[in-house]
């Protein structure tokens, strides 16, 4: 394992069957909502999904070991980020399930780079997307931080453009964003064909607002959206609840 890792690096547990994942202080870090976001994910045995901005391969790695689909592909613009998720599938025995690309998303609109890549239509794309506007707060202290959590290297009208080319007529995508942005969500979504099924918040806790909103939509499917419950991502002390693990939609 010690060719797996780098010096600035370590394995965390993802308290699951021993599944690891390498992590690094210099890239940020998965939260829960990339942990909820995997487990909101319905995907079947034959289907072929797309992890976009994978990072360090969390979603990718849960989805494919909970699942076992055809296919994943986690793709990163980040190449650091993407030679880690990498080695995080090779640490995780799940080569034959998950392929990490190192491309920048919206290249996939191309035909081209698509046909060069060896992908073709999805039945799922799931996406943690960077969901702070640029100039809007703060950006974080390194580049990398930033580009995963602003704005700044992709926006929403660009993810959805390439969603919609990447999903067959009638697959599902998958997003979490700020609940405050709710509204530009729904709507961009059904501007690109993208018909909300399933939508859900979570808030740290009963007393506090909603802080994300956890969408499922289907290309091309039908108007009527199911609302499902509030979660609650923390206990009384402020930790994430042991049930996030484990949940079932």
């Amino acid at each position: 394992m010690n060719n797996l890792l780098k010096n600035d690096e370590k394995l965390e547990d993802l308290q699951l069957d021993g599944l690891q994942i390498i992590q690094s202080k210099k890239f940020y870090r998965f939260t829960s909502d990339a942990v909820i976001l995997a487990n909101f994910v319905s995907v079947g045995s034959k289907d072929f999904l797309m992890d976009l901005g994978t990072g360090s391969g969390i979603i990718a790695i849960l989805t494919a070991y909970k699942n076992k689909p055809k296919k994943v592909f986690g793709i990163e613009l980040q190449e650091e980020l993407a030679d880690m998720a990498r080695r995080s599938v090779q640490f995780n025995k799940l080569e034959n399930l998950i392929e990490i690309i190192n491309c920048d998303i919206k290249e996939l609109q191309s035909a081209k780079i698509r046909q060069e890549l060896n992908i073709s239509e999805a039945d799922v794309v799931v996406c943690n997307p960077p969901y702070k506007k640029a100039g809007t707060s703060a950006l974080n202290n390194t580049e990398n931080k930033s580009i995963a959590r602003h704005e700044v290297a992709l926006n929403m009208d660009e993810l959805l453009k390439v969603v919609k080319v990447l999903l067959k007529y009638g697959g599902r995508f998958y997003v979490v964003y700020d609940s405050n942005r709710t509204a530009e969500l729904i709507s961009k979504l059904k501007t690109n064909n993208l018909e909300p099924k399933k939508i859900f918040f979570t808030q740290p806790s009963p007393d506090n607002d909603a802080t994300l909103v956890f969408v499922e939509a289907v290309k091309g499917g039908k108007e009527g959206v199911k609302v499902l419950p509030v979660l609650i991502t923390n206990d009384k002390d402020g930790k994430y609840l042991e049930k996030i693990k484990n949940l079932k939609f």
